[in-house]
């Protein structure tokens, strides 16, 4: 069954009947907008791909429906779980290996990130206005909007609970995703002239659903080229992918099992990007991602934890500051809290 889109541009009921598609038409259709990128850029295509459950998926779709000489391509930050990193290199198929790296061609590290722009706290978009009011060149009127809403309302607005971290002693940014993962697929782009599949469903927030229904599945002209086939895809619909063609996941993951109702779950870590950031960490329950690296990744942990002025990455005052806990009984065996110094060095 071949399901045209005469209008990239979708309606707001469009995008909700898309969700809710029968299984086998969704499947079709996903493989349909796959080929169709694929013819149109002659095959100079490539996927994005982090090794996580979406991206495993999509592969594995491209792999059935054009082939393996798609590179899928990763971008070795240093932040991905160590498992994360074995499992990405046993990739099907043509596989390229990328890295962050500055003008000169030299490794960028998150902790130069960090130090040199701050932290990535509570989501992109909190981030980005946080760092905008500290440092942006705005008008009053748009410093205004930012802080207060105006007569349209209070949509776009820096939320009254965060602004605090305007006057923070550390700064708050969201660069560390164009610094550590856009550039570098950026310079591939400009490298190879291919165009990307990239693995994103409507689960991951409500930014990006918003951004498919505007779209639709392949973007072929403006800012950001790229062809998002599973973007009408629920979570449920990638574990029951995963489940019914007995797909190998990452272990970090755990196992997927089945609620007595039928709905899928995962055992382990729920998303496995990068293993440092806290965006979205004051959402979590206890113990939440940082929690868990404390007694998983005990090396990672306390390289995270120890002071910048010390060689690491300062994250305990951070998450103290903004009220995300992050010690648990048995790292406080280890590690005092009231040992803890300043975050950043001056400089």
């Amino acid at each position: 069954m071949f399901i045209k889109e005469d209008d990239l541009k979708l309606n707001d009921w469009q995008f909700g009947q898309r969700k809710y598609l029968p299984w086998e038409i969704k499947l079709q259709l996903t493989k349909t907008r796959i080929r169709e990128w694929y013819d149109n850029w002659g095959g100079m295509v490539y996927l994005s791909y982090s090794g996580g459950l979406d991206s495993r998926v999509l592969l594995h779709l491209i792999r059935e429906t054009v082939g393996n000489d798609v590179p899928a391509v990763f971008s070795n930050t240093g932040l991905e779980f160590p498992e994360i990193v074995k499992f990405a290199r046993q990739a099907s198929g043509e596989f390229r290996e990328i890295y962050p790296v500055d003008k000169d061609g030299k490794r960028i590290t998150f902790r130069k990130v960090i130090t040199t722009y701050g932290y990535p706290l509570i989501s992109k978009e909190t981030a980005r206005k946080v760092y905008k009011l500290r440092h942006g060149n705005l008008s009053d009127r748009h410093r205004n909007y930012l802080l207060n809403g105006d007569e349209r309302g209070s949509f776009g607005k820096l939320a009254d609970k965060w602004q605090f971290l305007i006057n923070a002693p550390f700064e708050t940014t969201d660069k560390c995703c164009e610094m550590m993962k856009k550039k570098p697929f950026d310079k591939f782009v400009r490298e190879t002239g291919r165009y990307p599949y990239i693995g994103i469903t409507q689960d991951e927030g409500f930014k990006r659903a918003h951004q498919y229904a505007h779209t639709g599945c392949n973007v072929y002209d403006g800012k950001t080229i790229k062809s998002q086939p599973m973007g009408f895809w629920t979570k449920q619909d990638v574990l029951r992918y995963v489940v019914e063609n007995d797909l190998e996941i990452c272990s970090v993951y755990g196992d997927i099992k089945q609620t007595p109702c039928g709905e899928y779950y995962l055992t382990g870590e729920q998303r496995t990007g990068c293993m440092f950031c806290a965006f979205g960490a004051h959402l979590e329950p206890e113990p939440n991602r940082f929690q868990r690296m404390a007694t998983e990744y005990p090396k990672q942990y306390d390289y995270c934890m120890k002071p910048v002025c010390e060689g690491g990455l300062g994250m305990a005052a951070v998450l103290d500051y903004v009220g995300i806990p992050w010690t648990t009984w048995e790292a406080q065996g280890q590690m005092s809290i009231a040992d803890i110094p300043g975050v950043m060095p001056e400089g």
